[in-house]
């Protein structure tokens, strides 16, 4: 607890590790993947202030998104998806933290947990912080609750700021999905990519009846895994098999369809709606994003050299780094801090000071942990065997620990985004997509998510202790819900029963093992 009081504290110390990890950076590190993910988020933040105006009216917030309204900047989505680029980064990432993990060390469940908690300190000050301010907001100013879309919608105030996190939803559905791709990948990586394509394009294009339109949603996850298989291909050098050309006449032709598309047809095309109408091109992926994605990606395939050879200058790498060190930071706060400059009525010129501010004083749990040094494994020759162990060790219950932790945190965040921070008390039901959740539940997840995650390999002496309270935390969970409201689903029902059964079944498994050890 007192070490976590330090996320939340400004420290310049951690500075002093930027330029070292700058000094030191090995020469086997792939720059460009670090320039595309820092690239790609901070285009999202460009994009917010851009494309997002709030105006006045009658007591009311409208809030606008003006690539729905002016064909310039619905063109300008098309050059800024930097949320391809990131995932396209993370699919690099990812494969090279599978071979560094699973082929060297051997252990599955590490993989999950290395990859969930990279992201989840930021996210977590983030959370806590963002908690607090809207709920002293709400109470002693006057803070608006609620926004009005241009076509008139109500969006709460919450589900507008809390928008950052469902990027971070999707970084965990990828990452849960990590070992399944990455061992599809390795069978056959063409016909993977091929058909994971086909199925976002299908999803998207034949037109379904409304008793099966929900099928559409698959392609929150089918579209993105389809990104993030695509850095894979980064990562073992199969993307290099292609002349820079190719990337060029790709990008071409993409934004070329874009165009033509624009021109002759009536569509909606913009693929930056911020969760703001019903009609989108982001919530679900569209082929409009994917293809916008393609040419974006294509044309920083096509300039990598170029973008290399900026990044080996010292003193650009430096600053470069220190953007990088605090990614995560400006990129949770852009949206929240873009809008308190208009509630508040500041001037514009403060809104890159309080990005600057937010990361001194919330950036430096990001900083200590920020790292380039360590040599990144190489890239790995197609033709490279899988590396020693052939066969990695595996623990089935720190796996299933593991896998199911990160799925707790996963609807944790889902909870919080949808549901709010406790602006309506923290045990207030809400609908979601498919479970009633509340604020006291959804931080329940997510601390239940994060403790589990980290007995896998931190602190095994304590796993049975924290098995049993989370099967306990469960069961209260349910208990809470019945005596306030007496409404659980029966989705509910079973996820929190069966959750309880495989926790209490780790801890009898384990204790059998340790008197069968001592009976030996």
């Amino acid at each position: 607890m007192i070490k976590a009081m330090y996320w939340f504290l400004p420290s310049f110390k951690s500075f002093k590790n930027i330029v070292k990890e700058s000094n030191t950076t090995s020469i086997s590190r792939e720059r460009f993947i670090d320039f595309i993910k820092v690239t790609g988020l901070l285009l999202i933040t460009v994009n917010t202030q851009y494309l997002l105006e709030f105006n006045n009216s009658s007591g009311e917030v409208l809030i606008i998104n003006d690539s729905f309204i002016d064909s310039t900047k619905t063109k300008f989505t098309w050059f800024t998806t930097g949320i391809s680029l990131f995932f396209f980064s993370t699919g690099f990432t990812n494969k090279i933290a599978w071979y560094s993990n699973v082929g060297r060390d051997g252990s599955q469940w590490k993989f999950l947990t290395d990859r969930v908690n990279s992201l989840m300190g930021p996210v977590l000050v983030w959370i806590t912080t963002i908690t607090i301010l809207l709920n002293v907001f709400s109470r002693f100013l006057n803070f608006p609750l609620f926004l009005t879309s241009q076509d008139d919608g109500i969006v709460t105030i919450t589900e507008f700021l809390m928008w950052p996190l469902w990027i971070v939803s999707i970084y965990l559905v990828v990452v849960i999905f990590s070992p399944i791709t990455i061992f599809l990948h390795k069978k056959n990586p063409y016909v993977t990519m091929v058909i994971l394509t086909l199925l976002t394009v299908g999803i998207d294009t034949i037109d379904l009846s409304i008793s099966f339109s929900y099928i559409k949603l698959f392609n929150y996850l089918i579209f993105w895994l389809t990104i993030h298989q695509a850095g894979y291909f980064f990562a073992d050098g199969k993307i290099f098999s292609f002349k820079a050309s190719v990337f060029f006449l790709i990008s071409l032709v993409s934004y070329i369809f874009l165009f033509y598309t624009s021109i002759t047809t009536s569509e909606f095309m913009s693929v930056s709606g911020y969760r703001l109408i019903g009609m989108s091109n982001e919530d679900p992926p569209t082929i409009y994003y994917l293809i916008s994605s393609v040419g974006l990606l294509g044309f920083f395939l096509f300039f990598r050299k170029t973008f290399d050879e900026f990044l080996k200058n010292k003193k650009t790498w430096i600053v470069f780094n220190f953007i990088h060190a605090n990614i995560y930071t400006i990129f949770l706060w852009h949206v929240s801090l873009f809008f308190f400059v208009h509630v508040f009525e500041l001037d514009v010129y403060m809104y890159p000071l309080l990005i600057l501010a937010s990361v001194f004083v919330f950036g430096d749990y990001e900083r200590k942990v920020f790292k380039l040094s360590p040599n990144y494994v190489q890239r790995v020759n197609p033709l490279q065997p899988w590396p020693s162990p052939i066969k990695a060790k595996l623990s089935y219950n720190n796996f299933i620990i593991a896998w199911i932790s990160a799925i707790l945190i996963l609807l944790g965040l889902l909870q919080v985004t949808l549901g709010g921070v406790g602006l309506s008390g923290f045990f207030t039901l809400r609908d979601l997509y498919f479970l009633t959740g509340n604020t006291f539940e959804a931080f329940l997840k997510l601390i239940t998510g994060i403790v589990l995650l980290n007995t896998t390999i931190r602190r095994a002496d304590l796993k049975n202790r924290i098995l049993l309270f989370s099967a306990l935390a469960q069961i209260v969970s349910l208990a809470i819900r019945n005596y306030q409201y007496t409404t659980i689903s029966t989705f509910e029902l079973y996820f929190s029963i069966t959750l309880s059964v495989i926790f209490i079944s780790i801890v009898l498994q384990s204790r059998n093992d340790i008197n069968i050890d001592k009976v030996k």
